[in-house]
């Protein structure tokens, strides 16, 4: 049975070859890549794709293709979100805004602010208070707002005996439990809705009463404080703030038991106009936007270092296999050139099913057992695993191509990358040129030592197997102590 492309795989190469960014690509790689110019991932990517021709500049146009279509991607998710969120009417109908039920907290909204005659809009956080409560906790209450009173009533101011800031007048006390009315006398000196200083003062201070009315359902507590007031010190801004904050507290004590609040249309003489803020909907994108491509950049360089990781392990695990075959085949009569055709052979008739791996003849292939054994052996060692047989591959190529054969050993451990692989293309080359025997007990030899090692790193990769393993065992040991304890403790 032959090995068909995996079904991703025809769609990535498919992909690519209709790719819109596929010739940008080639442009960008061609203009601001020096020729002849070593990357940096340049020895991975010929060694994970077993040294095949322009195999840096396939790799890295395909990242730069997947890139540009990551970020235009995003950008075009960028650019509707922000017609989308142009489009959308974030205007409050008519200054409506919806109260909380019975009993529920208090709301605080954080809207847009644009006064008459200003360019930019400010963000103001207004806070709405419920639904009227029930009368029967209404005395204790309405000591509980008596005394809440007392301290805020000052506001800004140290004492009622030296006003010359706003008085705080609360248009409900206790988070919305209590309402408050203000009546201050004599009249024309301090707004009984705001609390702002209005008349013309002396700074020999006016004696003033504040009169509160603390209103809860149908009770009601009438509270009277002295005051002495002196010339305020507020700025234009201060002012404005002072007449927005009467006026949203007028809003909201207006009508207490309404399901929605009117928001005020002017602050003292300046109009105003709300909106809701947008939410952080195009900040995010805008980060995604800039963040993902660079991600996937990275991921892919991150992705082809660990394919070289892995091709580096597999070649150091292969070592050995391949030196007692070539010890086999050389000690039963066989040329270099010889021993490495075979062993490519019995590799692709692995691969392809034609023949058992140990060279034994089809019939033998006919018995369940050993039918069976072969497809364990085929599925356990794919090609894909043991990259050392496409270096092989190669090398036959180059001395079927001319390249002598000293050369061609020794660019196989070049290409190889590992000190143990380089030893024995030099060994194999140095046999060629000087004829020296005992080539069979050299790799012989070396085929012993080479198992040393392999044993050494089956046991470093069966410890940090281990290791892996540590955290798993220890969520089931978590789930095994909860399933026996938990039943154990609702039983009591």
């Amino acid at each position: 049975m032959e090995n068909k492309p995996r079904f991703s795989s025809q769609i990535r190469s498919f992909f690519l070859r209709l790719h819109p960014f596929r010739k940008l690509s080639v442009f960008l790689y061609d203009h601001f890549v020096p020729r002849g110019r070593k990357l940096k991932l340049t020895d991975a990517v010929d060694a994970v794709s077993c040294h095949q021709k322009d195999s840096t500049r396939t790799y890295y146009l395909e990242k730069i293709s997947f890139t540009l279509f990551i970020s235009s991607l995003m950008g075009a998710a960028l650019l509707f979100g922000a017609l989308y969120s142009a489009r959308q009417n974030r205007g409050i109908p008519s200054n409506l805004i919806t109260r909380p039920g019975y009993g529920e907290a208090s709301l605080e909204e954080t809207l847009n602010l644009t006064a008459a005659g200003e360019k930019e809009s400010e963000r103001v956080t207004i806070r709405i208070s419920p639904k009227a409560y029930t009368s029967k906790q209404a005395q204790a209450l309405l000591d509980q707002a008596e005394t809440q009173l007392q301290k805020q009533l000052p506001g800004r101011n140290e004492s009622l005996d030296d006003i010359r800031y706003p008085l705080r007048l609360p248009a409900s006390l206790l988070d919305g439990v209590i309402s408050a009315e203000y009546t201050i006398s004599p009249y024309g000196v301090i707004d009984d809705s705001s609390g702002a200083i209005v008349g013309n003062l002396t700074e020999n201070g006016t004696p003033v009463t504040i009169e509160a009315t603390l209103k809860v359902q149908e009770l009601e507590r009438i509270c009277r404080y002295a005051a002495v007031v002196f010339p305020p010190a507020l700025t234009d801004r201060e002012q404005f703030s002072a007449d927005l904050d009467t006026a949203l507290r007028a809003a909201d004590s207006s009508d207490p038991t309404s399901d929605q609040i009117q928001l005020p249309a002017y602050a003292g003489n300046t109009p105003l106009a709300w909106s809701r803020p947008e939410g952080p909907f195009l900040t995010i994108l805008f980060i995604l936007t800039i963040l993902l491509p660079a991600l996937f950049w990275f991921q892919k360089d991150e992705k082809m270092k660990e394919l070289a990781k892995r091709r580096r392990e597999m070649l150091d695990l292969d070592y050995s296999e391949l030196l007692f075959k070539l010890t086999l085949l050389i000690g039963a009569g066989l040329t270099i050139k010889g021993a490495f055709s075979r062993i490519c052979s019995q590799q692709d008739a692995l691969q392809h099913g034609s023949s058992l791996p140990s060279g034994a003849g089809k019939d033998s292939i006919q018995h369940p057992a050993a039918q069976n054994r072969f497809l364990e052996i085929k599925k356990s060692r794919p090609e894909s695993a043991h990259p050392v047989y496409g270096e092989i591959r190669i090398l036959l190529r180059e001395i079927t191509d001319g390249v002598p054969e000293e050369a061609a050993y020794e660019n196989f451990g070049r290409r190889c990358g590992l000190p143990t692989y380089i030893k024995l293309g030099s060994l194999l080359a140095q046999n060629l040129r000087k004829g020296s025997s005992g080539l069979t007990a050299l790799l012989e030899k070396e085929a012993f030592l080479s198992l040393q090692q392999h044993r050494t790193a089956a046991r470093k990769m069966g410890e940090r197997a281990s290791m892996r393993m540590l955290f798993p065992m220890l969520l089931m040991f978590v789930d095994v102590m909860l399933i026996m304890m938990v039943p154990a403790m609702l039983s009591f």
